[in-house]
């Protein structure tokens, strides 16, 4: 008893057909896992965790203003820092917004995240209630040990 070959070809497209579905399936879930990564836990307390990872670093910071205007949406204020190892040099900025619920600051993160291109250009992390954006260029050691003292407090 032989197989037809009709037979063969329909179960070798079967067999194509099986894995492009679970390539899109696997893809799919990739883009939701990356989406839907952890971010960090909310609470109060964003301000004061980044002044510390500043010090934290071995940096000080030059200049710090309340910003009122321009912010993203849902934001309920924001501060930007100029850091540098010695003031005014080759500063770095960090701009922090501070939100009412994980939800809104995860969805800004996010929109940052997307504007930060290309690579290179700045860093988004989510610190208690607020994002953390470390804006690019600039002389990457300071951003280096400044994100990695953030992350000690907490920053995702």
């Amino acid at each position: 008893m032989t197989a037809e070959p009709g037979a063969s070809a329909a179960r070798r497209h079967a067999v194509l057909g099986t894995a492009v579905v679970l390539t899109a399936l696997l893809a799919a879930l990739a883009v939701v896992q990356w989406a839907g990564r952890d971010r960090a836990p909310f609470g109060p307390g964003s301000l004061d965790a980044v002044e510390r990872a500043v010090t934290a670093a071995g940096l000080r910071i030059c200049e710090a203003a309340d910003v009122d205007h321009d912010l993203p949406g849902a934001s309920l204020g924001g501060r930007a820092y100029e850091v540098a190892a010695s003031c005014p040099d080759d500063a770095t900025t960090i701009v922090v917004d501070r939100f009412a619920s994980a939800g809104d600051r995860d969805a800004a993160a996010r929109r940052f995240e997307s504007l930060t291109r290309p690579r290179g250009s700045g860093a988004v992390l989510t610190l208690d209630d607020a994002t953390v954006l470390l804006q690019g260029p600039g002389d990457e050691e300071p951003r280096r040990r400044l994100r990695e003292a953030l992350v000690v407090e907490g920053a995702r």
